[in-house]
């Protein structure tokens, strides 16, 4: 009968040299185990920092309300794609207008302008910052105002844009109603014989500067010929088209902006609400002002006027006194004249000091700017309905004062971890020699 054989007998010191070996490879097991998790706690974190934990990172905060970097990316490409898309129709004008050398000047211009802002990170990234700013600003004294803008408001400014009206083309606008001008009284009427009715001052913003007075160009008499045949009227934009072409730019904002429909339609809802706050801010700024009716000479000197003021005093005829001293030629000839105008049309020494008059007749110390010395004369002032350029002027005045007025109330803070990263796409189309 074979033998068993006996089982081997492990000494103490084996056992222990082979638990040491055990627990060391249980160590190095652990370690390994360790480092890559960490490895991996690591790039996952990155990973996770990169594309989501910066994009949540306040830009900027208003009150504790939080502006993104996710969220001012996508305002710096959708600016940068209007951007893109005014340089080019403004490339198209300036292609269309080349023969006019100051219209094309004038779209060179603004091209520069443009490519300039598109080439200058800092100055798109604080405009879109500002923006943002006035965004969160409107947005709260909206929910103050109970002001809101809905889904319909902002479908409904879609097609608007697109030149569709679903319920009709809306009627033009009323012209503005007529006013009732006071009578001019006898004096007015001797004191300025040569017009019986004084025209309109100009509207672009001037003092009543010497110009170049054109030689009058002789004008055909109308001869009878055969009636214009009328245009056809435009078809109006269908549904269909609408939906097409609104699928079109939707296409074109994400391929070349990145900019979704969601995106895009908060943003149209900004704008939309921006102009029902406006509308509440401004809606008690007076849409009646003060105008004046004046004449003036101007001359060079302070010692030509002194002359001028002391004729007057003598008796002399105003206008002739025009007609002889005055060296601005678009109103010389007429005893002076400007015509009814309101405040914001003339440099301020001079609007300051003529509507500073009260007297009908009065006559101003020489009043100096930056064209020369004025001699004023008042003809007329009354209440009238301020010009549609005045009012806009007027209400952004007000509304610049309150956005101001409310930014120093609240507590804002800006960030600079936007700077580096600014987005530089969409670019400008090849091809345009910008």
């Amino acid at each position: 009968m074979a033998k068993t054989p006996r089982p081997a007998v492990v000494s103490r010191k084996q056992q222990s040299r082979v638990e040491k070996e055990r627990q060391q490879r249980r160590i190095v097991l652990i370690v390994t185990i360790t480092i890559a998790v960490a490895v991996v706690l690591i790039l996952g974190y990155g990973l996770l920092d990169t594309f989501y934990l910066q994009n949540m990172r306040p830009v900027a905060t208003v009150d504790g309300e939080k502006i993104t970097l996710e969220q001012f990316q996508a305002r710096a490409r959708f600016d940068r794609f209007q951007l893109i898309q005014n340089t080019i129709q403004l490339a198209q004008y300036q292609q269309l207008f080349q023969s006019d050398p100051n219209s094309a000047n004038y779209f060179t211009s603004q091209i520069q302008l443009n490519v300039s802002k598109l080439n200058d990170p800092n100055q798109l990234g604080n405009q879109v910052i500002d923006e943002l700013i006035n965004e969160a600003i409107i947005r709260r004294e909206a929910q103050k105002l109970g002001i809101t803008v809905t889904d319909e408001e902002v479908e409904k400014a879609f097609q608007e844009a697109f030149g569709f009206f679903p319920s009709g083309t809306p009627t033009t606008a009323p012209t503005a109603t007529p006013f009732s001008t006071a009578t001019y009284s006898p004096q007015q009427l001797t004191l300025a014989p040569y017009t019986a009715t004084p025209t309109e001052a100009p509207i672009p913003t001037q003092a009543a500067e010497a110009t170049e007075t054109p030689a009058e160009t002789p004008q055909a008499t109308a001869t009878a010929g055969p009636t214009s045949t009328p245009f056809p009227t435009p078809t109006p934009m269908t549904e269909e088209g609408f939906k097409t072409g609104l699928d079109n730019y939707l296409t074109t904002l994400k391929t070349e902006a990145q900019i979704d429909e969601k995106t895009f339609r908060e943003i149209v809802r900004s704008s939309l609400l921006y102009e029902k706050v406006f509308e509440a801010i401004t809606k008690d700024v007076p849409t009646e002002d003060e105008w004046v009716w004046a004449r003036h000479i101007l001359v060079a000197t302070p010692e030509e006027a002194a002359v001028v003021v002391e004729a007057l005093k003598n008796g002399a005829d105003f206008a002739q006194l025009a007609a002889q001293f005055s060296t601005d030629t678009s109103n010389k000839d007429r005893g002076g004249d400007l015509g009814w105008f309101e405040r914001g049309q003339m440099v301020s020494e001079f609007e300051n000091a003529v509507f500073a008059m009260t007297e009908i007749g009065q006559i101003s110390e020489p009043v100096q700017t930056q064209f020369g010395y004025h001699i004023i004369q008042l003809l007329g002032k009354e209440r009238r309905p301020v010009s549609e350029s005045r009012l806009s002027t007027l209400k952004q005045q007000k509304f610049n004062s309150w956005l101001e007025e409310t930014k120093a109330s609240l507590k804002i803070e800006r960030s600079d971890n936007w700077v580096s990263k600014v987005p530089t796409v969409p670019t400008l189309p090849p091809g345009l020699g910008f």
